[in-house]
This record gives C-alpha cells, structure tokens and sequence, in this order.
C-alpha cells in the first residue's frame, strides 16, 4: 500500500508537482478584513499580491482547522493506512497542532507520522519533494520518514524583503527583531534557522540585494534542487534563474511562486529562493 503525503499551503510548491507526486495540500486561510480565502484555492498568488498592494486593510492569517485536516486523513485513509504529515515549523503556526488533533480522533483509523520541518515555503516544499519520491517509488513508511528527516539536515532558505513591517506586524519576525530600527533604505537577507526567521545580513539597495542573492545562489555546488521564487514579480524570479544556472549546471532549478499566506509576512517583491543538497 502506498504511502501517501499530506502538507499544509506554505509549501508553495508548483501545481504541476503536486499533482504529479499526488500529494494532499491543506490550505491555510488569508483574511482581509473578514473576506476570507483558501490559500490557493480561493485566491490565487496574482490576485492575493494585486490585493494587498492596493487594499489599505492589512492581512492575516489562519490555520488549518482540525476539522480541515480530519477530512483530509478520512479520505486518504480509505486507500492507505499510511501517511506522512509534513507541515511548516510549530514555532510560526499553529498547524501542526491541529494536524496533530486531528491525528488523536482517527486514532486507528490509519498510521499518520507528523513531521515538522523547522522551516517554510520552498524549504518545506522541498522537504516534501524528498518524501513524496520515496513514497512514489513504493517506500515502506519508515524509508519516507527517514527521508524526510534527512532532507530537513539538507535544505536551506535565502529571502531579501522590501520592509520588515509585515514580518513585524505579522508577529513573525523571529530573529529579524534584531534589524528593526535600521535605516529604512536597507534590503534584508533572511533565512529560517531552528525554525524561526533570521538575519543574515543587511544590503543597502534592491540591485545589491538582487546580486547578493545571486552570489549566494551560484556558490550552492552541492544543490540538487533549487526553487526560485518572488511575491508577485516572476521576471525578478526568472532574472535570478537566468543568472545562477551557468554557474549550476548539474542542479535542477526551478520556478515557483510565494504564496498567499507566505506573502502576508514578506510583503510584495519579497525575492527568495530554497535548495537541498545531495546527499
């Protein structure tokens, strides 16, 4: 029986990919005011980020609900008694816990291993990539969990943002605290370390941003994977694409999109990009 994969929205995983290793995505929710949207389900990377740069509402967030993650597990439960539950760190959302209740009322109904992976978006997408081909390949559920673990020693995420405000105001802003109070023209270099957002450095203008983050990009000699990614802005994406693949040839390297909910603490134009090196 085939072990199946669960995982939450900030994944920000292409649509294709989901859909070709058949993985189960819970949506969170976006609210702006009190119009609320399934998080790629409802309103789409396009809409969410021409909204936010023209609505004066800031917006939120919402977790799963229990009752989201139960139906989930129901459905899949009715063709595998196995499933892996990868989610986005506990220490920037609550989802896993209502994953993990949800867990509790099925007990017995199938064997669900929750996994939290101490990071997010293309980080966490990456993560699940690792799992889901395991899984494609008709691993036992101890080789996908396994695989999974590994893979969370072997990702990393970079994001330069226009302005820790939404981090701020989000109350997401970790590590990055650190920044506040720094000039406003500076462009900060984040990552997600133990789970939580952190500086890496500081850059005094988006051009110097963009070029540090193709330093960064082209030094990863040991990528096997790399997904790059802007809030609303794929020529930035694919600019930066452009510039790192000579210099990666042996790496995959893709496109994707930060989603809705990732883009509520970004902001617009947020440039980021995850890999995962070989093992």
């Amino acid at each position: 029986m085939t072990v199946r994969i669960v995982t939450d929205s900030t994944c920000d995983l292409p649509r294709d990919l989901v859909t070709a290793y058949n993985i189960v995505v819970v949506p969170l929710t976006v609210f702006f005011g009190e119009e609320a949207f399934l998080d790629g389900v409802e309103i789409t990377s396009d809409e969410f980020y021409a909204r936010m740069k023209s609505s004066h509402i800031l917006p939120r967030t919402s977790q799963p609900s229990v009752e989201q993650f139960r139906e989930a597990y129901e459905k899949l439960a009715e063709e595998t008694d196995e499933i892996v539950s990868i989610h986005l760190s506990s220490r920037l959302s609550g989802t896993l816990n209502a994953a993990s209740v949800a867990r509790e009322e099925l007990a017995g109904m199938a064997h669900i291993d929750l996994i939290d992976s101490y990071t997010v978006s293309l980080g966490l997408g990456l993560v699940v990539l690792e799992a889901a081909a395991v899984a494609a390949k008709g691993g036992k559920l101890e080789e996908v969990v396994a695989a999974t673990r590994r893979a969370m020693d072997r990702v990393s995420v970079r994001v330069v943002v226009d302005t820790l405000e939404y981090l701020q105001k989000g109350g997401r802003i970790g590590r990055a605290r650190s920044l506040l109070g720094s000039v406003l023209s500076i462009k900060p270099l984040l990552h997600v370390e133990d789970g939580e957002v952190a500086p890496i450095e500081r850059v005094r203008t988006r051009t110097k941003a963009f070029e540090r983050m193709a330093e960064i990009a082209s030094q990863q000699a040991r990528a096997k994977v790399m997904l790059v990614a802007c809030g609303g802005n794929d020529a930035e994406a694919e600019r930066l694409i452009d510039a790192v693949r000579p210099n990666l040839p042996h790496t995959d390297i893709g496109l994707a999109r930060l989603g809705p909910v990732v883009g509520v603490y970004t902001g617009p134009n947020a440039l980021g990009f995850a890999w995962i090196n070989r093992e």
